[in-house]
């Protein structure tokens, strides 16, 4: 092999060794041994140098490398690192209160948030595997799905302090139950395949058993969550989001939301067009079912917006074929097909991940706090930048969206890493709001303090 051929090779590879470690070392998460990588390209580069000149003056060259190398990755920040643009919210950092019980089981040890001024944040529960869904009984016991281990565990707090007294299972052995909700007594929950009911009749609770409301809903990968919510007339409707990214269902019950007549039974489309709508709720005044949606991915850091859609029977909300103001896919849409879908309410930044959602009109907090739709932004998995991990509300007014989201609380994103991750936010009996977070394995507290409501309620 030619001398000019190998010098050829080993510069091509420490270049692209370079690249490839810039590259990685932008990507948020990203596992270490993924840096092995470049390591290897560089390998063999200096190995094919080794072969064009004396052995010193290789390793004169590594080691120039190797700083120019490091060097490098510190002249720009990495992307995980640039500060949130949140703009003047106003938010301030508070600490998160943990029970003494529980201080050795939190990472990180001292967490901070950011939040609303005269707003606290308190830790009701701690040390569950993912907790998803959260619904509190006529009782007032709160209750959470936990999907992965197949279980409902009860939260009660029997002498009102604000903190879980303990954790008992509810119902286990389940399929991936996830969304939750109280048909007077009785516990509904969503499996990936079904929707049943689990009565409580001697009030221990535990489930006295499982009856099946309907077989019908669709099962398999892809978006394997299913949300429930009851509407005024006592019918579920069951949200499946899709099996994939972007392609043609084969499955119609797939990206939908469905309805159950309040007796059980067969599973009909109520509205479709839905990639993932995780969060359900009805409007307390109109009785409108309101969706969180998460939007596509590769298609960029700002497309497609995430949306908050007010569902209308026999609607279309656009996927595959159109995303936010009836947008086309590029490859799926026209112009034509999009004319048929429906717009969002309420568009949101690409990738936040919305989930679970509650209106706040039950809130003990100040009436421009309850006058909102709650959203808990799970946070994205593959933006340049990260965005989400936060709690955001919408104001709302006579059963209309009237601003942007407005952050209510954040801080779970700490550098290149979230140490939490939101997913459903609940009104307890209390008038606190209380939080799930799958990966920190808590539910939090949210309580305003009384003369924060006060001096709120004078100004307005």
């Amino acid at each position: 092999m030619s001398r000019i051929l190998l010098a050829i090779m080993g510069f091509a590879a420490l270049f692209a060794g370079c690249l490839l470690a810039r590259a990685l070392y932008l990507i948020p998460d990203l596992p270490l041994w993924y840096c092995l990588l470049p390591l290897i390209l560089t390998i063999l580069a200096f190995g094919a140098m080794v072969n064009l000149v004396h052995l010193r003056w290789a390793m004169i060259q590594l080691t120039t490398a190797f700083f120019a190398t490091l060097a490098l990755t510190f002249v720009v920040p990495r992307i995980g690192t640039l500060p949130a643009k949140t703009g003047n919210d106003g938010l301030v950092t508070v600490p998160l209160h943990i029970p003494p019980a529980w201080s050795g089981t939190i990472k990180p040890e001292s967490p901070i948030l950011q939040t609303v001024p005269g707003f606290e944040i308190s830790v009701f529960a701690s040390g569950l595997t993912g907790p998803r869904m959260l619904a509190f009984s006529p009782a007032g016991d709160l209750y959470v799905s936990l999907p992965r281990a197949g279980r409902i565990m009860v939260l009660p707090d029997e002498n009102h302090d604000g903190v879980a007294d303990r954790h008992m299972t509810f119902a286990d052995d389940l399929d991936l139950p996830h969304g939750l909700a109280f048909a007077g007594q009785d516990l509904i929950a969503a499996e990936n395949g079904r929707l049943i009911r689990l009565p409580d009749g001697n009030t221990d609770l535990r489930a006295d058993r499982i009856e099946v409301l309907s077989n019908d809903l669709p099962v398999g990968g892809g978006h394997w969550t299913r949300s429930v919510a009851i509407g005024p007339t006592g019918d579920y409707f069951v949200a499946a989001g899709s099996s994939c990214n972007a392609c043609m269902e084969k499955d119609p019950r797939r990206a939908a939301i469905l309805r159950i007549p309040a007796g059980g039974g067969q599973a009909k489309i109520h509205a479709r067009g839905l990639r993932n709508s995780v969060g359900l709720a009805f409007h307390p005044a109109t009785g409108e079912l309101w969706a969180s949606n998460n939007g596509r991915d590769r298609l960029g850091d700002d497309l497609p917006p995430e949306e908050i859609n007010r569902i209308v029977p026999g609607g279309d909300y656009g996927w595959p074929f159109c995303y936010g103001r009836r947008i086309p896919d590029p490859d799926y849409g026209s112009v034509s097909r999009c004319r048929q879908t429906l717009p969002p309410e309420v568009e949101m930044q690409a990738h936040s991940a919305p989930l679970g959602i509650t209106f706040g009109h039950k809130l003990a907090f100040p009436k421009a706090y309850r006058d909102m739709l709650y959203v808990a932004f799970h946070g994205s998995w593959n933006r340049s930048i990260p965005t989400g991990y936060k709690l955001v509300g919408i104001p709302v007014e006579n059963g209309r969206p009237t601003g942007p989201p407005q952050d209510i609380v954040r801080g779970w994103l700490q550098g290149r890493r979230a140490w939490g991750r939101p997913v459903s936010p609940a009104v307890g009996p209390d008038g606190a709001l209380y939080l799930s977070d799958d990966r920190a394995g808590l539910i939090y507290r949210i309580t305003a303090m009384e003369e924060a409501t006060k001096i709120t309620e004078k100004s307005n």
